[in-house]
């Protein structure tokens, strides 16, 4: 006698088969009579920035008109923020920056040096051959 499955239908789970954004707000500071602020002035006119907003609809775009050196703050899930100093740079090294910025995690950067990563220590403890009695040492 063959065994058949059982029809079910697929159960919508958050964050499976779909791709949540870390970023889900950008604020871009810039100054309207500064030198440094050029640049985003820039990028503001061309339009650009308006094709970057459609493409990602989930990431709310705020501009901020305020004095100082232009600056682009990321919020990210989990209450991680990120500011990026933009002074002095044109249009196409801030779209690079903004879009970077939007794809990554939010999180530091990290060297994985070991293998296993644990937050708990051994259970075994640390061994050394000074850990052992002098009765128990291997005598040469």
């Amino acid at each position: 006698m063959p065994v058949k499955g059982i029809a079910k239908t697929a159960l919508s789970r958050n964050g499976v088969s779909s791709y949540v954004l870390p970023c889900h707000r950008v604020v871009l500071q810039y100054c309207n009579w500064g030198g440094s602020s050029q640049g985003i002035r820039d990028l503001l006119k061309s339009g650009q920035l308006d094709t970057i907003a459609r493409q990602r609809e989930s990431v709310v775009f705020e501009i901020a008109r305020r004095s100082g050196h232009p600056k682009l703050s990321f919020k990210f899930a989990h209450d991680k923020s990120k500011e990026v100093n933009i002074a002095n740079l044109d249009k196409s090294e801030i779209v690079r920056k903004l879009q970077d910025n939007i794809q990554s995690s939010g999180s530091e950067l990290f060297k994985w040096n070991h293998k296993v990563m644990s937050s708990n220590e051994s259970v075994r403890g640390i061994w050394s051959p000074l850990h052992v009695s002098n009765e128990n040492r291997f005598k040469i």
